[in-house]
C-alpha cells in the first residue's frame, strides 16, 4: 500500500504543475496588494469544479485536503509540513491574483480545478482515494495542515509563488526555463536523492500526427517541417539537463512550452524520431521548479526540519 500511495499522489502532484500552467502565468508579474497581510484566512470558499458548488471550510480543512491531493501522505511529517506551507502560500497568492479576474464564480476564493489553481480533495474524495489508510495517517496530515496555516512563505512581505513538483532531475529547475520569467527565489537547488526515485527516468512515444495536432492546437499559425525527423533542432540545455530552448521549424520554444504542449513528465528531456514516431526520454516528474516533494522527504528522513527544507528549495524567503 505504501508504494501505491506514492504512485497515486506522485501522479497527482505532477499533473498539478501541468494543466495549471497551460495558459501561462498572467499573474506572475502582478504584485500582491499592499493591503493584503501575509496571514492565511480562517476560512476558504472552494469552488468544486466537478459539482459546480462552493463549499466553505476552515483553513486547516482546506490545507489538509490539499496535502491529500498533492503528496504521498505516508511521507515524513517534516516533508508534509513543508508541503503544507507551500500549498497554503500558493493558495494565498492565487486568491489574491484571482480576486478580480472573473475566473471564479461570485463567493469563491479558490477552485479545486488544477487547470486554474491547485488540487484539493474533499473528505469524501480522500476516503475514496485512500480508503482506510487515510485514517491511519490523518493525525499526521492534520498536524502538517496546522503548520501550513501559520507558515505563509513571503518575499519582501508578499506571499511567494510556492510552486512544487514530484521529483527533480537531481537539481531543481530555474523558473525562467519553464515560464520565461526569472524569479529570485525559484533558482536551482540541489536535490540529489531525486535520482534514486523508482521511476526517475521514463520513455514515452508519440506519433508525429498526434504531435502535429498538439502543436497546431498550441499555435494554429505554426509552420512545421514536412519531415518529422527535422522538427526538433538546436537544443539548448543547462548543466542539469533541463531544456532551455529548442526549435521546431522557424519557431523557438522553451522547455516549459514543450513540456506543456506534449504533456511530458518533465522539463528535463531528450527526443529522437524514428519512422515518424517521437521518443521522449524524461528525467524527474513535474516541471522541476520550487519544492521537490521526493527531495523534501529525503531531507526529512535525514533529520531536516520543515523550515530547513523550505529555505533550501525557496531561496531567500
Amino acid at each position: 500500500m505504501k508504494d501505491m500511495l506514492i504512485i497515486l499522489v506522485m501522479f497527482a502532484a505532477a499533473i498539478f504543475g501541468l494543466p495549471m500552467l497551460c495558459g501561462g502565468w498572467q499573474g506572475l508579474s502582478s504584485p500582491v496588494s499592499e493591503e493584503t497581510p501575509a496571514v492565511f484566512p480562517d476560512t476558504v470558499s472552494v469552488y468544486m469544479n466537478g459539482t459546480g458548488g462552493i463549499v466553505t471550510v476552515s483553513a486547516e480543512e482546506y490545507i489538509e485536503g490539499c496535502i491529500a491531493a498533492q503528496i504521498p501522505i505516508n511521507y515524513e511529517l517534516e516533508a508534509l509540513k513543508a508541503q503544507a506551507a507551500a500549498a497554503a502560500t500558493y493558495a494565498m497568492r492565487l486568491m489574491t491574483d484571482l480576486r478580480d479576474s472573473g475566473k471564479l464564480p461570485e463567493g469563491a476564493d479558490i477552485s479545486d480545478d488544477p487547470q486554474l489553481c491547485q488540487p484539493y480533495y474533499s473528505p469524501e474524495k480522500r476516503t475514496e482515494e485512500y480508503g482506510a489508510d487515510y485514517e491511519k495517517f490523518r493525525e499526521k496530515v492534520q498536524t502538517a495542515a496546522q503548520f501550513g496555516k501559520s507558515h505563509v512563505l513571503t518575499k519582501d512581505g508578499e506571499p511567494i509563488y510556492a510552486v512544487y513538483h514530484s521529483v527533480s532531475a537531481g537539481r531543481t529547475c530555474p523558473s525562467e526555463y519553464i515560464w520565461g520569467i526569472s524569479i529570485d527565489y525559484l533558482k536551482a537547488a540541489d536535490s540529489p536523492h531525486d535520482t534514486e526515485f523508482i521511476n526517475y527516468e521514463c520513455v514515452n512515444e508519440m506519433r508525429s500526427e498526434e504531435a502535429r495536432l498538439a502543436l497546431i492546437q498550441y499555435d494554429p499559425d505554426i509552420e512545421i517541417p514536412a519531415d518529422p525527423a527535422k522538427w526538433f533542432t538546436e537544443f539548448r540545455t543547462n548543466e542539469d539537463g533541463y531544456v532551455i530552448s529548442v526549435n521546431i521549424g522557424k519557431n523557438t520554444f522553451s522547455g516549459g512550452d514543450i513540456w506543456r504542449i506534449f504533456r511530458l513528465r518533465s522539463t528535463a528531456f531528450t527526443v529522437t524520431c524514428t519512422d515518424g514516431i517521437f521518443t521522449f526520454t524524461t528525467r524527474g516528474y513535474g516541471h522541476g521548479a520550487g519544492l521537490s516533494q521526493y527531495g523534501a522527504n529525503e531531507m526529512a528522513r535525514s533529520g531536516k526540519t520543515a523550515e530547513q527544507i523550505l529555505a533550501h528549495y525557496y531561496k531567500g524567503i
